[in-house]
């Protein structure tokens, strides 16, 4: 367990802003096609977090899988077509989803996979992927899998006691990595309503394959002396949680960014270390935690990397904002919005985007998740970006009360080419086997 100190995040935020936020612009993007609406009448699925698998021999046969709570596991084709539906254990619900490339099973064979946060129950589980099959994915999740999170810590994070599945202080955002240097399949987990990561470690049996921790990190619970446990049901802006949702790791240096949803992302090493805010959000305007020229609302959500040519990278990150953000209005033009950061030795912001409508598409409103690849694939040559769409259709005048949800697909030079200068677009620079 990592806390950081008080005169760290100081010194953080006083490096990580940029100096005009009041100045900030953010181009629009428009959506290439779009899922089918998922509402309740379907197995009570509500969209949430999607992972683009990139077939290994035909790209043609690529394929979306995406996370969609109660509704379990929906696996799309690249024309938007639903492919598979997988409904969760009884009481499961699957957060997120991450992929997986070659994993090692216990009987020296290969597979892709799938691993996916089932928040309902606790438990990280694991799907082989077969591309070629009618129905790509089957659970092979060990049946003895221990659940991701049967201690939480107690407040002042000194001591830790029994954490009930009832509760649901369970695993919540996820994200995986296969270091091949090592062999070691790497995924962090989040827990909700906490300010803990875990950190595990996949484990291949006769019987199957679960997660074992290995270790975890916790931030402060605390942020520019704001309680983060304080809530208020009676003003959003009194009203804070100390949990992690979106994450992701570097591939190529084993890096973990957590999204600490009212705070910010923290930047870590999968091995281990001292954690590190490396961008704040905006906080609020009533807390002493308030950050008026960052350029995400409080509410930082999904997070993914662009793996470009010559050791370019960018990470994405959802500014939530929107019904249950700043109260809406109050928090434009930022809310609803895609801030990228170019990887190096620090982040350096280079600019945002939105979604916006295109024709019968609707706008997306707070994306919980999103990922892209460089990888050309039929239909989006230049590479691809998939986000969720909270409230399709902008239904209820986003109160909070999600009727319908659904995954945008983006053209990937459409984003890039909005930046000034554009972002690079290089489809053949990464394979994401390798």
């Amino acid at each position: 367990m990592k806390t950081l100190s008080a005169l760290l995040c100081t010194v953080s935020l006083l490096t990580i802003m940029p100096a005009m936020a009041a100045d900030w612009s953010i181009a629009e993007v428009t959506p290439v096609l779009q899922t089918p609406v998922l509402t309740e009448a379907d197995a009570d699925a509500d969209a949430d977090d999607p992972a683009i698998y990139v077939h290994p021999t035909d790209p043609a046969r690529s394929l979306v899988v995406t996370a969609v709570k109660n509704g379990g596991i929906r696996v799309y084709e690249l024309d938007g077509t639903l492919k598979q539906t997988l409904l969760p254990a009884e009481d499961g619900r699957i957060n997120n989803v991450d992929v997986v490339y070659g994993f090692a099973l216990a009987d020296g064979s290969k597979a892709d996979i799938i691993v996916g946060a089932d928040r309902g129950l606790d438990i990280i589980r694991v799907y082989r992927i077969d591309a070629d099959a009618t129905e790509p994915l089957s659970e092979i999740t060990d049946p003895a899998a221990a659940r991701a999170f049967p201690t939480r810590y107690l407040p002042d994070a000194t001591e830790t006691e029994d954490n009930p599945v009832d509760d649901q202080n369970t695993v919540y955002g996820l994200a995986a990595w296969h270091d091949t240097a090592s062999g070691t399949v790497w995924v962090v987990g989040t827990q909700r309503h906490q300010p803990t990561v875990g950190v595990f470690k996949l484990v291949a049996t006769a019987d199957g394959v679960h997660a074992e921790l290995d270790h975890d990190f916790r931030a402060p619970a605390t942020q520019n002396g704001q309680d983060l446990f304080s809530e208020n049901d009676d003003d959003v802006l009194l009203d804070f949680s100390p949990q992690f949702e979106g994450s992701v790791i570097d591939r190529t240096t084993g890096v973990i960014y957590a999204g600490q949803e009212d705070v910010g992302i923290w930047q870590v090493p999968v091995s281990g270390g001292e954690p590190k805010l490396v961008y704040a959000t905006r906080g609020s305007t009533k807390s002493p935690f308030n950050n008026p020229d960052s350029v995400i609302s409080r509410d930082v959500e999904g997070l993914t990397i662009y793996y470009g040519a010559d050791g370019v990278k960018y990470l994405l990150a959802s500014s939530q904002g929107g019904a249950h953000g700043e109260g809406g209005v109050a928090d434009a033009p930022y809310d609803d919005s895609f801030a990228a950061f170019a990887i190096g030795d620090t982040l350096e912001l280079l600019g945002s985007f939105r979604v916006a409508a295109a024709g019968a598409m609707d706008a997306v409103q707070e994306s919980d998740g999103a990922d892209v690849t460089s990888v050309s694939l039929p239909g989006f040559e230049n590479g691809l970006f998939v986000t969720q769409d909270g409230y399709a259709g902008d239904l209820n005048g986003l109160d909070g009360e999600v009727a319908s949800s659904n995954f945008k697909f983006v053209d990937w030079a459409e984003i890039a080419n909005s930046f000034t200068p554009p972002l690079v677009v290089t489809p053949a620079a990464f394979d994401p086997r390798k």
